[in-house]
């Protein structure tokens, strides 16, 4: 039964389906990182400059606590590491580590498969319009949350 009113279970049944194949993708690649690690290190490697884990929680939605777990678990990898913030010595700027970039330019083949993928059927036109909207609602909740 197809209920088009109903949008969170088409944003949830996405949403899983989306981190169902980068699951497949990591086990695939035979890779040590978590779905969460996997995006962290994404953002971080493409963001081509250290972060704050400040930003992180912004970027990724994620309360700071979440954020400093799995960055201390992408540390004990080896992925990333922390280095004090020159401009705030109680700040720490994380970077990746060579070890890091090889892993994530590792993924990024597959991971472009997987987000082209995604738009198969979709007209540029159409993507572009519903990659709009779905940063709208985005916005809007957030909005809502302050």
């Amino acid at each position: 039964m197809h209920n088009p009113e109903r949008p969170g279970f088409v944003i949830s049944r996405l949403a899983y389906l989306f981190r169902s194949r980068i699951e497949q993708v990591l086990a695939e690649n035979k890779s040590e990182l978590s779905v969460e690690e996997s995006a962290l290190l994404m953002v971080l490697v493409e963001a081509g400059q250290p972060l704050r884990r400040g930003e992180f929680a912004d970027i990724m939605l994620r309360d700071k606590t979440t954020i400093t777990r799995q960055l201390d678990g992408l540390v004990r990898k080896g992925l990333v590491q922390r280095k004090p913030d020159p401009r705030d010595g109680r700040a720490m700027l994380i970077t990746p580590t060579a070890k890091g970039t090889r892993q994530i330019k590792k993924l990024l083949p597959p991971f472009k498969q997987l987000r082209e993928r995604l738009k198969e059927g979709l007209t540029e036109q159409e993507w572009q319009a519903g990659m709009k909207a779905m940063r709208q609602m985005m916005d809007n909740l957030i909005d809502r949350q302050e």
